[in-house]
């Protein structure tokens, strides 16, 4: 898989409503923790689009930089695995 068909399958990914929780048993007691709550949690509250409160605006927010990085790591790995594949129209699952 090729790093645009990588990037294209990350913008499909529910990034803003998708649950970060590591224990599926646990995801009923946690059901609002997805990106923009930890963002409160951790003090990198958003203030509108492209701007964190914290780190400020049209730059980069640290903790931004971090989730993007983990989620384009764990794409990438599960590639090299050979856990994703390429469909012949194009898209990927």
């Amino acid at each position: 898989m090729t790093e645009e068909e990588r990037d294209a399958l990350i913008d499909q990914l529910p990034t803003s409503t998708m649950i970060l929780w590591p224990d599926d048993e646990e995801l009923s007691w946690f059901p609002n923790r997805n990106y923009g709550e930890w963002r409160n949690i951790l003090g990198h509250p958003h203030a509108h689009t492209a701007c964190c409160e914290t780190c400020g605006c049209a730059g980069t927010c640290t903790l931004g930089s971090f989730y993007d990085s983990v989620i384009a790591s764990v794409v990438r790995e599960l590639d090299k695995l050979g856990l994703l594949v390429t469909q012949p129209d194009g898209s990927s699952r």
